[in-house]
């Protein structure tokens, strides 16, 4: 059994030390989180001071920075305070002899983005590296805080349990308000769980009751603490001693307790009736959802839980391209192989369903993936996936199998019915996302048409009112002439290098559109008509400096442009009439200009 401890602060650090003394537990330090004492030396040399002359119990912990610490801000003053604010912290760890110091991941949970969760991850394992080598004499525990899931922890904590003073500090009641079940977070998180904070909550609010006196299931916490981190330190994160007593009485009486009423049986494997009820739940959803990448992530979490795997991914054949990628991922980020490689390309290009319980042993299965990753993959179930017309067209497959006791097993021929259903479901819905997509696609170009213009400003730019945003529209310089002297086929290879240069300016949250002939539109998300300009002059220029090479003749093109800021307040049309008056006054004027 790990350490327990109890929350001290100066205020009443005779009563904190009357209580460690008794009931010999230790301190987690919670007077060195607050910014106005990390920015004030005179009040940590009178708090220290004050720890000093009181007496430290033989063991104790800090909480570090915590307000507003944003080390994956976009702002870089922002990233700065944060790294001094989490410094300081570690020199008063240091100074006062702490065990561990703990600080928060404080990811946003409305910021599900890939590129926002992947900013934190990586920006966040980069720091705590120089934390971790440069203060080795101090372990430095992570915890959940805002999390709404274990993904942002967990990830960091793969790339950073090679360091022995790194750990997950688990918020116990954190992980309890969140809409992620409890065995997701263990599971995605036991092995680098070595201290934990408790306290009691309605498992809505983080109220930091009593435990014992709010809505937890403290026997589930007694279960995962016996079989999951028992040798982790236990904070009983309550302010007031004598709430400290009572949950120190609670969770001891508990953990000594030889009788357990927590069924992980129950929590492991539904039965029958729980198992409709989990599928009419999720049909439910899928029917009300519109969003294709919420639902194909919801038939994930289906797929996972009714046939008891660890992982599960749609993964689509692109042909054009010759590659398998995945549309979602559960537990797994989105990846790319080769065509007809793999696992998931035996089931696909043999289109048959591939059931193996060592995969290992298999020619087709790619070690590289887990070598990369650090993952062990023990189990596959791979099912192919096929539009209306019975082509194949990617693959579900599902990763290690567990039973209700959390340890591997094998997939049987019951989970191939099982995960059939899901990607059935998966089926349709990929097919229609595919048909939507291609009706919105320029075959020519690869970008995106008129059509999909005017959806996305009806249903995504006009509801985003106080964002600002702008629109270019150039037209390609005598293209006629280019016809009429190489050639459509000549043509033809113009309009798609040209394409290509516009994809490749523009930015992820920018639409690019062919509009029509040599015509092309840019929404700038976030610029103004300065930043639009600048954008198209930078395009202008590339486009004047680019060689067009057909094998027998090599020329020169240039375009014209215009610029305008997108007005809300008006329709599609008059946006788009604005900044094509201007196109035209480009073209009248000389050519090869932007005009705003």
């Amino acid at each position: 059994m790990g350490r327990i401890l109890i929350v001290s602060m100066e205020d009443n650090l005779e009563k904190y030390k009357e209580v460690a003394r008794e009931y010999e537990v230790g301190f987690e330090i919670n007077d060195f989180y607050n910014p106005d004492v990390l920015a004030d030396t005179r009040r940590q040399r009178e708090i220290i001071h004050k720890y000093r002359e009181c007496g430290l119990p033989d063991y104790f912990t800090m909480h570090g920075a915590f307000y507003d610490v944003i080390l994956f801000s976009e702002d870089k003053e922002i990233v700065e305070v944060s790294k001094k604010r989490m410094i300081t912290s570690m020199d008063i760890a240091d100074e006062i002899g702490a065990s561990a110091v703990v600080f928060h991941t404080n990811v946003n949970p409305f910021l599900g983005n890939e590129s926002y969760l992947n900013g934190v991850v990586s920006r966040t394992v980069e720091f705590y590296k120089e934390l971790l080598e440069k203060y080795r004499n101090i372990n430095i525990y992570i915890e959940n805080m805002f999390d709404d899931n274990p993904g942002v922890i967990s990830e960091i904590a793969q790339r950073l349990c090679k360091y022995d003073n790194f750990g997950v500090c688990f918020d116990y009641a954190h992980a309890s308000i969140s809409s992620t079940p409890m065995r997701e977070w263990i599971e995605a998180l036991k092995g680098y769980i070595r201290h934990v904070h408790i306290n009691d909550n309605d498992l809505k609010n983080d109220l930091h009751l009593q435990v014992g006196t709010g809505k937890i299931d403290w026997n589930e916490f007694k279960y995962y603490y016996e079989n999951v981190f028992k040798d982790a330190d236990v904070l009983i994160e309550t302010n007031q001693p004598d709430d400290q007593v009572a949950s120190f009485k609670y969770i001891r009486n508990l953990l000594e307790s030889k009788e357990s009423c927590y069924d992980i049986d129950k929590e492991k494997k539904p039965n029958a009736e729980e198992m409709l009820e989990n599928i009419f739940y999720y049909m439910t959803e899928l029917l009300e959802e519109k969003k294709f990448e919420k639902t194909l992530s919801m038939l994930n979490e289906l797929g996972s839980n009714i046939v008891g795997a660890e992982r599960t991914s749609f993964w689509y054949w692109d042909k054009k391209i010759k590659k398998y990628w995945t549309f979602a991922a559960m537990g797994n980020e989105k990846m790319m192989i080769d065509e007809k490689t793999g696992i998931v390309g035996k089931c696909i290009s043999e289109d048959r369903t591939i059931l193996c319980n060592d995969p290992y042993s298999m020619e087709e299965f790619n070690e590289t993936v887990d070598e990369d990753t650090g993952y062990v993959t023990k189990s596959i179930l791979c099912i192919p996936v096929k539009n209306s017309d019975g082509e194949v067209m990617g693959a579900f497959e599902a990763l290690n199998k567990y039973d209700r006791h959390g340890e591997n097993i094998p997939f049987v021929e019951e989970d191939i019915k099982r995960l059939s259903l899901v990607a059935a479901f998966g089926e349709k819905t990929i097919e229609s996302y595919l048909l939507h997509q291609e009706a919105q696609s320029d075959e020519l170009t690869g970008l995106r048409n008129r059509y999909a213009f005017y959806e996305y400003y009806n249903t995504k730019l006009s509801k985003k009112k106080g964002n600002k945003a702008s629109v270019v529209m150039c037209d390609i310089d005598h293209f006629k002439n280019i016809n009429d002297t190489y050639g459509h086929n000549v043509g033809d290879l113009v309009l798609r290098e040209i394409a290509g240069i516009i994809r490749d300016n523009a930015g992820k949250d920018d639409l690019t559109v062919r509009w029509g002939g040599e015509e092309f539109i840019v929404i700038l998300m976030g610029k103004n008509d300065d930043e639009a300009y600048d954008f198209a002059e930078n395009l202008r220029k590339k486009v004047q400096s680019h060689t067009f090479d057909t094998g027998d003749v090599q020329f020169g093109v240039t375009m014209s442009f215009g610029v305008g800021l997108i007005d809300l307040e008006n329709t599609v049309e008059i946006n788009v009439k604005n900044v094509d008056e201007k196109l035209y006054k480009a073209k009248n004027t000389g050519r090869n200009k932007v005009v705003r």
